[in-house]
This record gives structure tokens, C-alpha cells and sequence, in this order.
């Protein structure tokens, strides 16, 4: 299940003037007149960088609008039946030419409906929009973000387009990118606002060494599609092709993309097709409440459990189409990896059990008629979920395995039933230890652990990396949440303002910085840092191959202290996940076996496991990666360890800052000690 979260400035009465003065046009009527040849709703660019088509679908379930007209810089914000729409049965359109291109133009459409009620909407196809509040964090991210046109009559979210626009220039790493087996996936989940030092893409791009460092071989996204206010996690969606500028502008956001790929890393999306907010523009056409029942977009009630907001009616044509192109356009102009499908058995139309064809058939026609090797990955609890997830994953998609609350068990010390990691063992599906909706293992063995798991920090840390290798080593791909690889501890219901407190209101709101003092400091907390880089590594980097197979054999059952796993003659997993007493594990009597997170050194025989303890062998003398203190003021990158005499240059794309440093030393430029 997803949460949401609104920005109070999303709720707030927009900064609207007069409006637009309909009697300029009551004599105005339509002309009817077909589409030109492929026009359906959205935007269509001239190849000359000086036109561009509009469309738009305009009706109710039982009638369309009676005239629709442009209102923006093209017509001084004026209504004017030089700008009329065409009017096509349902469809309204119009062709501009003579454009000046590269030059941004913001525009509306004024819609008058059939029983004669004026609105004023954006395009359902937006690429770019602007709103009132961008004065707050998008201004700040982008000062450059095209100005709202205040006092001219807007009402709401305004299309931005732009012909002629110049094309970003992809690396050949992007263009080149061979995407991780879907089955072999170690996805790194992260919300952009929380986990940045500046709350922006630029703030991510100073963290891609770190996570690159991890191990990770697919970063995913929380929903970056505009939502409604800044500070959210994304699930209160209004537009799906405009990227959300509180966190960057276009060029930010493809920017990170190219750059995740030079270090070899896919980019997932969180998408959000189950519902939208009153701020999208065909729900603002027919809006929420009586209205609603005219507005064939939506489903007066969801025939589905756990909605939100407005339902999506997946079985309206105009609908289906618009979700398919979505998928197509981030795959093609984003150079997306794949997706990650909130609420996706909420993909309905009017009737229940209706989403396993929508989804087969977006996946089809959105994502593999565009990229073949794209990933779709669904989360799939509702409906006849013991059926409906295995056809799914036999149409090539995946489905989200949620086995939180095994690892929870197990990193309090509590074994029983209930705890066995069977489940995360499965091609076909991504199992995580957490998500953006579970509370915190750590969180939860300081608050309620067995025995010195209650007490002791220290014990408590040197057991992350033994959840975590048990996750990523079985079958299957696997996902961690941010700040999962250092043992992060504050609970999902706290708040940066109340770090030792919780409430379920603090649920999405950000969270206390990792980078306090004291926190990363910790050497516990830089050795389980250290300790699951290793073993993502040994998955992802070392011998990757390996787990593109089955294991040999898995031994995770409930309530058990000592668990193994073993990949043929290639890995061989060992932990005591007990509070009390060691372990004693037999090394598999055929191969030979070499100690990979200790000294590479041969070993054979039977190994006592104290608690807490992983033990991981190979069947080859594999170097493990090693790293620098990640201990650093703002956490930055993190580098393998390499030895030069040469100063290293770190070129981070905020405020043209440029980090230089040589060994723990910085001077200024008067020859000066810095730090």
C-alpha cells in the first residue's frame, strides 16, 4: 500500500486573476473540422521548430463541450476566435505556425461544456507545467523555471511547450547501457527530497559515488510525475509526463539518468496509475464529488480495495491510450530502465478483476513494443492475488514480495514462526528487508529486541549486513531503502522536528539527517556500510553470472538461529542469527572454499558462528572491493581505495562548486590549512 502526503500550498487557492472574459467570444461559433492524420490527445511538434498541434478531449459521458478556445502568450491571455479549437465529436484541436523556435510559450484551454459551465485546464499531456507555488523550492532548484503568468487570467497548472527545443546529448553510456538480468536485480530505493542534502537532483548527483560504491546495480525513484505542492512523496500525481521541478528541470533530471548509467546503474520510476488528484486537468473538467458521475475518466467508486483520490476508469479508451503512451515516452525521451507500478492490481476499469489485461497490455504495447529488456515491476496485493501475481510474472513482469516482516523478526532476535525467508527466494519477484512503507528493522531491535539487541547499539549494527546477505544471496532480485545499509534507526513515524518521538502524521514526512554528528562516525555503522557493499558486490560485480541461475540449496526456514544458502560451487552463506549460543556450520565437503569477507585464505571442515555472525565463502579467492571512511562531513562520494600521489577533482553540479582534495588535507589559495 502507498501513503501520500500534500503540501499545504497544493491546497491553497491559486493565484489566479480575473478571468478569462468569455463575452470577447459569445458570438463565436465552432467549426467543425477533422484531426490531421495521427492526432489524438497531447502535443505535436512540427519538424521545422516553428509549429506545433493541440488536442484535447473535451466531454462528458453523455456530451461534449460546446466550444474550446487557446488563452495564452500566443493570444495575450485574451480569448479570441482567431484561437478556437476545431471541433472533431469529442477531440478539440488546433495548428500554430509560425512559432519562434526554442522560445517557451505558456497556454491553457478554455473550455466552455455542454451545459455551459467555463473551465480552464492545462494539457493532459503536458511535458512541462508551472503553477503558483514553483516561488517556493522549484524557483530555488531552478531559477531559470519559465515565470508563472500571474494577474493574466491562469487558473491553475499551465502548459509550457516549446518548438524547436534542442535535444540533450546522451553519453554513449546511456545510448550503449546493457541492462542487469531482471532477475538479478539489487535496486537501491530512495525518495529524492529526503535523501539529499539540498533536497534537489543536484543533491542526488553528489551521492551517486556512494551508492555506486554500494554495490547497486538499479536505483528506483519514489513518483518524480508532477504531484500536487513540493514536499511529497509522489503518490498525489496531477500530470504524467512533466517531471516534478520541485526536484530539477528537465535537463537535472536526464542528466542523473546519463550519469547513474556511466557507473552502470538502471533508473526504475514509481508510477502512479491507480488514481490522480482534483489538480489533474480531466478530473478538473468534471471534478470530484456530484460532477463525477458525468466525468468518464474516472470511476465514481474504485472496484478495488486501498484507493486514494480519484479512480482511474483504465477502461476508457482515452485513458488506456494516455498510459500507454506514458510508459512508451519516459522509456524513449528519459531513457528510463523500467517501472515500478504502485496499486497495480487498482488498474481497473469500471468492473473488479479487471487490471491483470490492463496490465498485460500496457506492458505490452507501453513497454516492450518501445525496450524489450525494460522492466515492469507491479505492486500486486489485492485482487485474486495467488493467481493473478503468477500470471503476471509469466507475461514477463515482476511483483513486489513483501518479507519485511521476517527480517524484522530476525534482526530483533525473535525466532519463530513467522520469520522464515523462503518468500524472498523467488525469480520473478523483488523481496526487500524495507521499503519506503515498512518501519525500520533497526528501528524496531532497539525498541522491542531480544536481549542486548534492546540495549546495545553496537551488537545490534553488526548485524545489518547479516539481513541484508541473506536478502540479496537468495533467488530472485531485491531492493533496499535508503540508509538500509547503515543500520538507520529512526522510526518511519518520526519527523526531523520530533527525531525520538513518532506519530502516524510523521508517516511521510522527512526524516532526521543520517549526517549528524556522531552517526556515520560510528565504526559499527562504516563496517556494515562496508560489509553489504561487499556482499552486493559479490552478486552484482564479482560473480554476477552465478546468480543469474538457482541455488543449490537454501536452509532459511522459521525459527531457526543458523542459515545458509549455497550457489553450487560458487557461494556458500553462513549466519547465527541467534541471540545466545554459537552455530557450528559444516563448509560443503566438495570444492574447494576460500573466506571472502575475511582474508581470502582456504578454509574446510566446520566453522563455529558466534551470534550475529556472517560468514561467506567462494568456491575461487575473489577480492572483495574496500573503501576510504565514509565518514565525511557531508557524505559525499565514497571512493574505493586507490593510492595516488596526484589531487583528485570532484565536479558537483551544484552552484558550480568544484571539491579538490589531497589525502585529509585542503588549503586555500593563500597556501592556507582549511581543514
Amino acid at each position: 500500500m502507498r501513503k501520500f502526503w500534500i503540501s499545504l500550498l497544493g491546497l491553497c487557492a491559486f493565484l489566479s486573476a480575473q478571468a478569462a472574459n468569455w463575452n470577447d467570444v459569445k458570438d463565436v461559433t465552432p467549426i467543425e473540422k477533422a484531426r490531421p492524420a495521427g492526432v489524438s490527445n497531447g502535443i505535436y511538434y512540427g519538424e521545422d521548430g516553428t509549429s506545433v498541434t493541440l488536442c484535447t478531449y473535451a466531454a462528458s459521458k453523455t456530451a461534449s463541450a460546446k466550444r474550446v478556445f487557446l488563452l495564452g502568450d500566443m493570444t495575450d491571455w485574451k480569448l479570441s476566435a482567431d484561437y478556437q479549437l476545431f471541433k472533431d465529436g469529442n477531440y478539440f484541436w488546433i495548428t500554430l505556425t509560425g512559432l519562434e523556435s526554442g522560445k517557451e510559450y505558456r497556454f491553457q484551454y478554455a473550455i466552455e461544456r455542454a451545459d455551459g459551465a467555463k473551465k480552464q485546464i492545462s494539457d493532459l499531456y503536458s511535458e512541462k507545467v508551472i503553477h503558483p507555488d514553483d516561488q517556493y523550492e522549484p524557483k530555488t532548484v531552478d531559477p531559470d523555471l519559465t515565470d508563472y503568468p500571474t494577474g493574466k487570467g491562469a487558473d491553475g497548472y499551465v502548459t509550457v511547450i516549446q518548438p524547436g527545443k534542442p535535444e540533450f546529448q546522451w553519453s554513449d553510456a546511456t545510448l550503449n547501457f546493457k541492462r542487469p538480468n531482471k532477475n538479478n536485480l539489487v535496486i537501491y530505493e530512495l525518495w529524492v527530497y529526503d535523501y539529499t542534502t539540498d533536497r534537489s537532483l543536484n543533491g542526488l548527483m553528489e551521492r551517486l559515488d556512494y551508492i555506486q560504491n554500494l554495490g547497486v546495480n538499479a536505483i528506483e525513484l519514489m513518483p518524480i510525475c508532477e504531484f500536487d505542492g513540493n514536499k511529497n512523496w509522489g503518490y498525489s500525481p496531477n500530470h504524467y509526463f512533466a517531471p516534478d521541478r520541485a526536484y530539477g528541470s528537465e535537463e537535472m533530471y536526464k542528466t542523473f539518468i546519463d550519469e547513474c548509467h556511466k557507473r552502470g546503474m538502471a533508473v526504475i520510476l514509481d508510477m502512479v496509475f491507480n488514481h490522480a488528484t482534483g489538480l489533474n486537468p480531466m478530473n478538473k473538467l468534471y471534478p470530484y464529488g456530484s460532477e463525477l458521475a458525468q466525468n468518464p475518466w474516472f470511476n465514481v467508486t474504485a472496484p478495488h480495495s486501498d484507493n486514494v483520490y480519484e479512480d482511474w476508469n483504465h477502461g476508457f479508451e482515452p485513458a488506456h491510450e494516455m498510459f500507454i503512451r506514458a510508459l512508451q515516452y519516459w522509456l524513449k525521451e528519459y531513457k528510463v530502465d523500467g517501472y515500478r507500478l504502485d496499486l497495480s492490481h487498482g488498474l481497473c476499469s469500471d468492473q473488479p478483476n479487471t487490471s491483470v489485461a490492463n496490465l498485460k497490455d500496457y506492458y505490452t504495447k507501453g513497454v516492450k513494443a518501445v525496450s524489450p529488456t525494460a522492466y515492469m515491476i507491479l505492486e500486486h496485493w489485492g485482487g485474486n492475488m495467488g493467481s493473478e501475481r503468477p500470471e503476471l510474472v509469466n507475461a514477463g513482469m515482476q511483483c513486489w514480495s513483501n518479507t519485511t516482516n521476517a527480517y524484522c523478526q530476525t534482526a530483533m532476535g525473535w525466532l519463530k514462526d513467522g520469520d522464515a525467508f523462503d518468500d524472498a527466494s523467488q525469480d520473478g519477484y523483488v523481496s526487500y528487508c524495507e521499503s519506503h512503507d515498512e518501519e525500520r528493522m533497526q528501528y524496531k531491535a532497539k525498541k522491542y529486541g531480544n536481549g542486548n539487541l534492546q540495549t546495545s547499539e553496537s551488537t545490534r549494527l553488526k548485524r545489518v549486513a547479516e539481513n541484508v546477505a541473506f536478502n540479496v544471496l537468495l533467488n530472485g532480485s531485491h531492493m533496499l531503502w535508503m540508509w538500509e545499509e547503515v543500520g538507520y534507526d529512526y522510526s518511519i513515524n518520526s519527523s526531523i522536528d520530533g527525531p525520538n518521538s513518532t506519530s502516524e502524521s510523521n508517516r511521510c514526512e522527512p526524516k532526521p539527517r543520517p549526517e549528524k554528528p556522531g552517526y556515520f562516525s560510528l565504526p559499527d555503522r562504516t563496517s556494515a556500510f562496508k560489509a553489504c557493499a561487499q556482499v552486493i558486490a559479490l552478486r552484482t560485480q564479482l560473480i554476477p553470472k552465478v546468480f543469474e541461475g538457482n541455488p543449490t540449496k537454501i536452509n532459511v526456514g522459521s525459527g531457526k538461529a543458523l542459515r545458509t544458502i549455497q550457489w553450487g560451487l560458487n557461494v556458500f552463506a553462513a549466519a547465527n542469527f541467534g541471540v545466545e549460543g554459537n552455530q557450528t556450520v559444516s563448509i560443503p565437503s566438495v570444492g574447494t572454499w576460500y573466506d571472502y569477507l575475511g582474508n581470502a585464505s582456504e578454509v574446510s571442515g566446520t566453522v563455529t558462528l558466534k551470534p550475529g555472525e556472517l560468514k561467506i565463502y567462494t568456491g575461487s579467492p575473489l577480492i572483495k572491493p574496500t573503501f576510504k571512511d565514509i565518514n565525511k562531513r557531508d557524505h559525499t562520494p565514497i571512493e574505493m581505495v586507490q593510492e595516488t600521489n596526484a589531487p583528485k577533482a570532484y565536479k558537483f553540479l551544484r552552484n558550480g562548486q568544484v571539491l579538490i582534495s589531497r589525502g585529509d588535507k585542503v588549503y586555500n589559495l593563500q597556501g592556507q590549512l582549511v581543514e
